[in-house]
């Protein structure tokens, strides 16, 4: 899951009106060295989202109950990540947002989107790692990796922009 935040920046800089100040080297106006560093969060954030849907999956019982536990933990998980990610960088002195308390609210709803499709995806892509390994000679290419990110980047990228359409928010990539 390379930094899909990094991916779709005109996101942040259009709907969000987030900024980085600090001098450097830049790829799609983000300092190059930010793309290192999102991809151990973006690892972390979805090793700690398996973790707690594994637990969800493998304590109840398989039905109606446990589907709408399941989807209730990933719109929660995936708001409190976005918001708690808001939350803490806003103390870093060289990134800003042009509304502080629409950026943690509204926002945070926004940067959500893109952990309510990676965090299943990534779940369901660990079981079918788990479930191919299992069957001797059978193994997981990376062609596999590309198609579910691939798909999952889509689904986030239209996600996004039907929100953001929905919103009346002009989209302006240089």
């Amino acid at each position: 899951m390379l930094s899909a935040r990094r991916r779709f920046t005109h996101y942040f800089y259009n709907v969000l009106k987030a900024q980085y100040t600090f001098p450097s080297h830049r790829l799609n106006d983000v300092p190059i060295c930010l793309y290192f560093a999102t991809h151990f969060y973006f690892s972390s954030y979805h090793t700690f989202s398996n973790c707690v849907l594994r637990y969800s999956e493998r304590k109840y019982e398989s039905g109606v109950q446990r589907t709408v536990l399941y989807v209730g933990v990933i719109l929660v998980l995936s708001y409190f990540t976005a918001f708690m990610e808001t939350l803490t960088i806003s103390s870093f002195p060289y990134y800003s947002f042009e509304d502080p308390v629409m950026a943690y609210v509204a926002g945070s709803a926004f940067y959500g989107i893109y952990f309510i499709f990676s965090f299943p995806m990534f779940y369901q892509f660990d079981n079918y790692i788990d479930n191919r390994k299992t069957k001797k000679g059978v193994t997981v290419t990376v062609w596999d990796t590309v198609v579910y990110a691939s798909g999952c980047g889509m689904l986030i990228l239209t996600t996004l922009d039907f929100v953001r359409l929905l919103l009346g928010i002009k989209l302006c990539v240089a």
